[in-house]
């Protein structure tokens, strides 16, 4: 690999919001994304993440039912027909004593550049119901949720644009999501060469 695939791949990676209804995800490729996952760096080495995989009904409506889709689009509420096809959950072990927040990062790209790759979406929700999730899996005291993963086939366009007046994300007028970013020379605070 070199450096425009990863480029390409890091780029084509976006938060999907829209799915297609009728697509099934195998677990089986869920679970290769968590093994490739569980390989990241880990602060100190301690690896206090761990995970649930909601692929079923019931488990899926756990997960779903709860969360709150797109804060800054006002008008968009996600149908029926755009629904994801399942959920990670991801959770911390309090257990154990390292840096869950760091280990997040790197875990979460992993999946989401994990699923492009596979030719998935996903999209990260931060917005989920912790004691609900914890309540209705029977998760022992340690094990605290800290967001979930929507995973499935995307089903809309979306391109990065360039900043205008701030960063939120906007639909336009073809309903193509668009996510603004900064620029390079508005984030390079110094260079020292």
């Amino acid at each position: 690999m070199n450096f425009e695939d990863i480029k390409n791949l890091v780029v084509q990676t976006r938060c999907t919001r829209r799915f297609k209804a009728d697509y099934k995800v195998d677990t089986k490729d869920i679970k290769e994304i968590i093994d490739l996952a569980r390989q990241i760096s880990s602060a100190k080495n301690m690896q206090p993440l761990k995970y649930i995989i909601a692929n079923d009904k019931k488990s899926f409506e756990i997960v779903h039912k709860p969360i709150k889709w797109a804060s800054h689009l006002k008008e968009w509420n996600q149908s029926e027909d755009e629904k994801p096809s399942a959920y990670i959950v991801i959770l911390n072990d309090t257990s154990i004593k390292g840096y869950a927040m760091v280990d997040l990062g790197s875990s979460i790209q992993t999946i989401m550049l994990a699923l492009n790759a596979k030719g998935l979406s996903g999209c990260l929700l931060a917005s989920i119901d912790k004691e609900l999730y914890k309540k209705e899996f029977d998760l022992a005291e340690n094990l605290e949720p800290m967001l979930a993963i929507a995973i499935g086939k995307g089903d809309e366009d979306i391109k990065i644009v360039d900043v205008k007046k701030d960063t939120n994300y906007y639909r336009d007028e073809n309903d193509t999501h668009c996510v603004p970013k900064r620029d390079l020379n508005d984030i390079l605070v110094k260079v020292y060469e």
